[in-house]
């Protein structure tokens, strides 16, 4: 399926950033707004639907935290990443306290930036799925296959412990879900499940955000502040793309797990927990281990029962269930009564869905939205496959090569701005400068200085 674009806003007093981070969120398919002046940008933000912001820390007479913070009224859900030439624990950790889910050091290379987008990709997705009516149960899991049969029977066993577990599987086949099912037939349903996305956090934000802070423990922190974990007490804490941690995060997390307590920052006091943690990942874990990349301990401490969720090429029978599953959903949230027709049905069992379930629920939606008779048929059907697979096609290689324009430009404007100087344009773009040869050398670019005068 075609990456769902974003309405962004970037608001930085410096011309060159803005024009880069727009130049790269464009190429990447996003609707941009960039302004230098913050009170402008604080005013779009606060007027107008906006999916991604990014801010930097110091604009003058106020600052990206700030302007947030006055913000966040107005846009509770957007997500914003705060960007600094000076970065530090204290001003990420407002950062945090503001609403912001991201923190970056400038300069931001091109990777930087897309994996930004592609986490407000994730986190608009997140959003969009959770407002579901209350007459709809957005735990419920569907599926009468083999297969899901057996992931109905571990959550039953599982369910009634204290046990951590680890579910696995590929992205969209629906982990939270399993997690939310164990949580609500467990000892613990009637108190909090909290869900945390690992991967959308940097590691210092991610700390701040699970252990809390005690006052005064940094610049700004005027209140104690308590963390996910201890939020969670008697509850459950499912950690989302657990993989995505860094290995000082995991050393931390797997103390919690042994001796079952916490410490705030800034604070020596040892606060007891009482936490069910539940984990999911979608990658290879033990690859991962064996690549130095993921704790054994930990993975044993939390895989003391493993779920693995199978993709939906692997349940194709249980197609037909969440066809008609999505769209009572979509009749439920819109007060319609579109139905499907068996023709529809047989044809997107047999399409291939590498988005797995997420994907067929989108689909399902989108021709439940554009159903003008108030029936989805088999053309319907067959004119979204078609849709979808041209824009696929249309999409290998296209996007790369934009970024790779981008990439040119922004070395040759800094090279130009340096007069040359490689040591200095290495330091501007946060690379080393062998790093600056071999770019230079992949993109056509000279560094005689002679030809930036």
């Amino acid at each position: 399926m075609t990456q769902p674009h974003l309405r962004v806003v970037i608001v930085d007093d410096d011309p060159a950033t803005c024009v880069f981070l727009e130049s790269v969120l464009t190429a990447e398919g996003h609707e941009c707004k960039a302004f230098v002046r913050p009170e402008e940008g604080e005013a779009y933000l606060c007027n107008n639907p906006v999916d991604l912001a990014i801010v930097d820390v110091y604009l003058g007479r106020t600052t990206g935290v700030e302007l947030l913070r006055r913000c966040r009224v107005h846009r509770p859900n957007l997500y914003s990443v705060v960007i600094t030439g000076q970065i530090s624990v204290e001003m990420a950790a407002r950062s945090v306290a503001e609403g912001a889910v991201d923190y970056q050091q400038k300069p931001l290379s091109i990777d930087d930036v897309v994996k930004i987008a592609q986490r407000a990709v994730e986190h608009k997705s997140r959003t969009s799925e959770t407002f579901v009516p209350e007459e709809i149960e957005d735990s419920s899991i569907v599926g009468r296959s083999p297969k899901m049969l057996e992931v109905y029977k571990a959550i039953a066993r599982v369910a009634p412990s204290n046990a951590n577990v680890l579910i696995t599987g590929a992205s969209g086949t629906g982990k939270e879900l399993v997690a939310r099912a164990i949580h609500d037939h467990s000892k613990r349903a009637q108190l909090p499940f909290t869900p945390v996305n690992c991967g959308s956090f940097a590691e210092s934000l991610l700390e701040s955000e699970l252990f809390g802070h005690e006052k005064g423990a940094f610049t700004g922190a005027d209140a104690i502040r308590k963390g996910l974990i201890e939020s969670t007490q008697g509850g459950t804490l499912f950690l989302d793309e657990i993989t995505e941690t860094s290995l000082s995060f995991q050393v931390r997390l797997l103390r919690v797990l042994q001796e079952q307590q916490i410490r705030r920052i800034g604070s020596n006091k040892i606060i007891p927990i009482d936490v069910r943690i539940l984990a999911a990942s979608n990658r290879e874990i033990p690859v991962l281990i064996r690549d130095g990349k993921f704790r054994e301990d930990l993975y044993y401490r939390l895989s003391v029962v493993q779920i693995s969720i199978p993709p939906l090429e692997e349940r194709i029978e249980d197609i037909p269930l969440l066809v008609h599953y999505f769209l009572r959903q979509c009749n439920n949230r819109n007060d319609t009564e579109i139905s499907i027709d068996q023709g529809a049905v047989e044809l997107l069992q047999k399409q291939r869905w590498p988005g797995n379930v997420r994907e067929l629920e989108n689909t399902i939606h989108r021709l439940a939205i554009f159903a003008s008779t108030g029936r989805i048929m088999r053309a319907d059907a067959e004119r979204e496959h078609a849709v979808e697979a041209k824009a696929a096609a249309a999409g290998v290689g296209a996007q790369p090569d934009r970024l790779v324009d981008v990439e040119r430009q922004q070395i040759l404007r800094i090279l130009r701005d340096v007069h040359g100087n490689k040591s200095e344009a290495a330091r501007r773009l946060g690379i080393e400068r062998k790093t600056l040869y071999k770019k230079a050398l992949r993109l056509g670019i000279t560094l005689d200085s002679s030809e930036y005068p």
